[in-house]
């Protein structure tokens, strides 16, 4: 029995950009992208009706079509190894069906295909570091795994790397930092390359050159060759809900590329980023941890607050600030440099005159660096994320660590909460970055005021604990909203990448946006695939968990 025949891209439904017509067909689309549904028996006879069998049958089809190696059940062990592998306890909980695990875009293609045919839902996992469940992974459904797809490919001209989603930034900067360039990356090696370039992405390069969403020249790469091949060529695709694979660039379909910078996983599944390389002499940049107690909090927060705002002076300098308690109340202040000796920069000094507890900036690779970060995440513990943005200002930043400070003591008896409260800022230099090649879908204005992100995180032991910590999580947010609306500095914006289940991320990018986000959904998605099978994380019209008793946004 032949189930494979010679690869086909319906090239003649892309040039007349019909990525959908009314009488579309799942079963010959299948038959393009090689797979033969009548010689499978169980899809051959799911075909015109529904099933309650179908992940069943759509995940025993994948298996005939691509061997047992691609596909793992719940009684093997490659499963229990996947589920284990999601950095949130919360998610390693969810059992899908199968794990599903592609070596091509053409299978990415014809797993999306299946779940139309079969109505098995799906989601799809490129690093899995999300809080909540069904994120990247889905209950009862197909799990995409990229773990096949680790690509990385640069450019003869060095001007741009190509880098398959089952990629983290590790990966990706490890195998750069021997080349004179690199990317707007993650700062933490082992955050997956897919959802954070998605959603955004900020980078130790951020203030210089923008957000990592803003640094994709464009997404989908279909054809790449050996990982230890160069690249001259830019022919990008993405799957989209018809299993057409398309280029999605600032000229070819630039309003597909224009929602995928911010829009998360709402378009279509992106199977390669075709990233702009960044010069970087001996991959050298400068950063580490400076800490400080509780008496020098004052002079944390006015350093800071200079640094947002005069971030201009010099882009090259940036920072996050973490405010926790150990028993004592500590900042630890991220402090970074896009090149070396970044200690003898006159932005930061105000840092190195206040005195700390604990210091271990230093000049270092840029991979080296996001692969020590690694060492602050955890993996196993129940996570949340949450987060607010608010127009930089004095004020406010005072006051959120003044409520966090003052609110955590609700956390006291859930064993092993940690809190943590996280400053970031998107600045002068990253606004502008966000209008490159068209802007991006997020709303921001780049003629704006610096915007403060305001992030919560906090990990716990129990289930039995989760409404307590949300609850916790959520009264600050709400707190800290109502005194950002009363100095007039409130921001509706979420940022996707640190945003809880119950919050609405595309809504808060504005109505023009998610206006044009959904035109642009019903042109590459008529049928709402990727509202309806991959139902999980930030959707157009919802957020992954709507629940009134908690904070939107």
């Amino acid at each position: 029995m032949r189930l494979l025949f010679p690869f086909a891209t319906l090239l003649s439904s892309v040039v007349s950009q019909i990525f959908e017509p009314a009488d579309f067909s799942v079963t010959e689309a299948l038959l393009n992208q090689g797979v033969n549904v009548s010689a499978l028996p169980e899809l051959a006879g799911l075909v015109g009706r529904s099933s309650n069998l179908a992940c069943h049958i759509a995940c025993s089809s994948l298996e005939v079509v691509y061997g047992n190696k691609s596909v793992e059940f719940q009684d093997e062990v490659g499963y229990s190894t996947f589920t284990s592998s999601f950095w949130s306890g919360i998610s390693a909980e969810v059992r899908p069906y199968c794990i599903f695990k592609p070596s091509s875009p053409a299978a990415v293609s014809v797993v999306v295909l299946l779940s139309r045919l079969s109505k098995c839902p799906f989601a799809v996992k490129s690093g899995g570091h999300s809080a909540f469940a069904g994120a990247a992974t889905i209950e009862g459904g197909i799990t995409v795994s990229f773990e096949n797809m680790k690509g990385i490919e640069l450019s003869d001209d060095k001007q741009t790397v190509a880098v398959q989603p089952g990629n983290v930034w590790g990966n990706v900067l490890t195998a750069l930092s021997t080349t004179g360039v690199t990317v707007v990356s993650g700062r933490i090696g082992d955050i997956g390359v897919g959802g954070l370039t998605l959603g955004g992405g900020i980078s130790f390069l951020t203030n210089a050159y923008g957000l990592a969403c803003d640094n994709v020249a464009s997404f989908d790469v279909s054809s790449l060759r050996n990982p230890t091949t160069s690249r001259s060529s830019n022919i990008d695709q993405i799957v989209t809900a018809s299993g057409i694979m398309v280029t999605a660039s600032p000229t070819t379909f630039p309003d597909l590329y224009w929602a995928l910078r911010g829009g998360g996983n709402n378009f279509g599944i992106v199977t390669s980023f075709n990233l702009t390389t960044k010069p970087l002499d001996n991959d050298q940049i400068w950063g580490g941890t400076r800490t400080f107690t509780e008496d020098k909090f004052p002079d944390v927060i006015k350093a800071w607050m200079d640094l947002t705002f005069n971030s201009a002076q010099d882009p090259k300098a940036g920072s996050w600030v973490a405010w926790l308690d150990k028993g004592v109340k500590l900042a630890s202040t991220e402090l970074w440099y896009g090149a070396p000796a970044g200690n003898e920069s006159a932005i930061l000094a105000p840092f190195y005159n206040i005195t700390a507890v604990a210091d271990s900036t230093k000049t270092r690779g840029h991979a080296s660096y996001v692969i020590d970060n690694e060492a602050t995440n955890k993996y196993g513990l129940r996570e949340v994320y949450y987060v607010i943005s608010v127009k930089a200002s004095y004020e406010i930043a005072q006051r959120s660590v003044d409520i966090f400070y003052d609110s955590i003591g609700a956390l006291s008896a859930v064993e092993g909460a940690y809190p943590v409260l996280i400053w970031q800022h998107i600045t002068d230099g990253s606004l502008k970055g966000s209008t490159r090649n068209g802007g991006s879908a997020m709303g921001f204005d780049a003629n704006g005021s610096p915007i403060h992100i305001i992030q919560l995180a906090c990990s716990w032991n129990n289930a039995a604990d989760d409404d307590t910590v949300y609850q916790v999580m959520s009264d600050i947010m709400e707190a800290i909203k109502s005194d950002a609306v009363k100095l007039g500095v409130q921001n509706d914006w979420v940022y996707m990448n640190y945003a809880a289940m119950f919050q609405d991320v595309i809504a808060s990018y504005g109505s023009d946006s998610k206006s044009k986000m959904k035109t642009v959904a019903s042109k590459y998605d008529p049928k709402e695939v990727f509202q309806k099978l991959q139902p999980g994380y930030f959707k157009l019209d919802r957020a992954p968990v709507p629940d009134a008793r908690y904070f939107s946004y």
